[in-house]
């Protein structure tokens, strides 16, 4: 945007002044051939009477001595002519029948005063023409006609032209670079904040606050706005972080006493039906235990301010792997593992310890009994990266995978997974609450992170969670 008004500013103070400088060249243009002009105008006439006298007595002598002369002080052709129009005297050939020559050589005849000619531009070379008429008694005898070079008008004319040239430029830079610059800057500067400040707050730090004392009115006024929206913004999800932590945490004691209760009524019953019932409604109050458990750990960690940093991806990983390898083997399920050395991210702390654990417990209950393979790796941030742009990285991204070869999600269930509470209607009966991927996902964009899942090749579910790299350390450069 930036650019865009520079632009704009630069183009209308460059009209500016061209409109300025194109009357003052015309003006300075115009008083170097009024100045030539007005010279050759007195020699023509002071011609005129020499002519007068030898025109009427025949006698060219003095006035061929005159022009030669004078064409050879001042490179001009200068000729005279008689009433008939036929040359009486001339020094270098001029050609009656040119154009301009005629046309004021006729009204010379005519005993008319010559014209002053129009601008000369440096890139016009035609000569300027003057013709006088030769008077006597009121006759006309004839004319003279002076065919003068413009080097030297249309030379002062480029030197002044040159010279407002780059007094223009110099004039556009300096208003460009030492008013324009900082003043679209100094407008723009509120912009840049709130650009920022909504890319935070989209970002879910609903903390982000803009100053109100900067720019333009209607720009202080505008950061008012956003400051407000942001307080209410923050304010209702605070409310919502608050109403479902203390909801949760107030309902772990009734449940926790109706579980116990419930649990009291097996002695009172003695048939194998009602013992049934039951147990089942033992395992609904455990299951409801997980989801209070989960939405407070959620809560929690929605409104977790704790500051990212580096992470050893190869430690954590190659640690939560062998925690997990005896749960696979008791499930006969084959975990593998492909960790590079010395591959460190950003993330907040046990931020991907979570996220293993989660994406680990998902594919040993939904991998269909298939081989899990954990991959870390590391690339470079491509242009409009959203993890890259999150984490404002240039080191890279690294990705952890955690991959399965089983049934996988459809293409729709893989655009609703991760959302609160939502699990497959296949994987209904599988035990869970739906909350893991959801805080996993929350956690880790927390972080600057992102999730994703997708389908694994020829089938199966990858899920990959992807951090900003880490700056290598000086050692790891070598």
């Amino acid at each position: 945007m930036r650019r865009r008004l520079l632009v704009i500013v630069f183009v209308l103070v460059a009209g500016l002044i061209v409109a300025l400088s194109v009357p003052l060249v015309r003006a300075t243009a115009e008083r170097t051939v009024q100045t030539s002009f007005i010279g050759r105008v007195e020699d023509s006439a002071w011609f005129a009477d020499m002519a007068a006298t030898a025109l009427e007595s025949g006698r060219t002598g003095r006035l061929k001595a005159a022009v030669d002369r004078y064409a050879s002080l001042y490179d001009s052709r200068v000729a005279v002519v008689d009433a008939d129009s036929e040359t009486v005297v001339a020094r270098r050939p001029v050609d009656l029948q040119e154009p301009q020559v005629r046309s004021a050589l006729l009204l010379a005849l005519a005993d008319r005063p010559p014209e002053q000619p129009s601008v000369v531009w440096p890139w016009d070379d035609r000569p300027f023409v003057l013709a006088e008429p030769v008077r006597r008694d009121g006759r006309v005898l004839g004319a003279v006609l002076i065919v003068s070079p413009t080097d030297r008008a249309r030379s002062e004319v480029a030197d002044h032209l040159t010279l407002v040239a780059l007094g223009s430029l110099t004039a556009l830079a300096l208003v460009v670079i030492a008013v324009a610059t900082p003043v679209v800057r100094w407008v723009l500067r509120p912009v840049h904040d709130l650009d920022r400040a909504t890319h935070e707050v989209a970002l879910g730090r609903l903390k982000t606050r803009v100053s109100e004392r900067v720019g333009a009115p209607e720009l202080r006024r505008l950061a008012n706005s956003f400051n407000v929206m942001a307080d209410s913004m923050h304010a209702s999800q605070e409310q919502q972080r608050a109403f479902v932590a203390q909801a949760s945490h107030q309902l772990r004691n009734p449940l926790t006493a109706l579980r116990l209760r419930v649990e009291n009524l097996e002695d009172f019953v003695n048939d194998s039906d009602g013992l049934n019932e039951l147990h089942c409604a033992v395992e609904e109050a455990d299951r409801f235990g997980e989801i209070l458990d989960g939405l407070l750990r959620l809560a929690r960690a929605e409104a977790s301010v704790a500051e990212r940093g580096p992470v050893d991806v190869s430690a954590v990983v190659t640690h939560r792997a062998d925690a997990w390898r005896t749960a696979f083997a008791s499930a006969g399920v084959r975990l593998t593992t492909e960790v590079p050395e010395s591959v460190s991210a950003l993330s907040l702390p046990d931020c991907l310890d979570h996220a293993l654990d989660t994406l680990l417990d998902n594919a040993l209950k939904f991998g269909g009994g298939t081989q899990v393979d954990v991959l870390v790796s590391r690339t470079a941030a491509g242009d409009g990266d959203e993890c890259g742009d999150r984490g404002g990285a240039a080191a890279g991204v690294v990705e952890v995978t955690v991959r399965d070869a089983g049934p996988g999600l459809t293409e729709e269930e893989l655009s609703q997974a991760g959302g609160r509470f939502w699990r497959s209607a296949r994987h209904q009966n599988v035990r869970g609450t739906g909350l893991g991927l959801a805080l996993t996902r929350t956690l880790v964009e927390a972080g600057g992170g992102e999730l994703r899942l997708s389908a694994a090749q020829p089938h199966g579910l990858a899920a990959t969670v992807r951090l900003p790299a880490a700056p290598a350390l000086p050692a790891e450069r070598v």
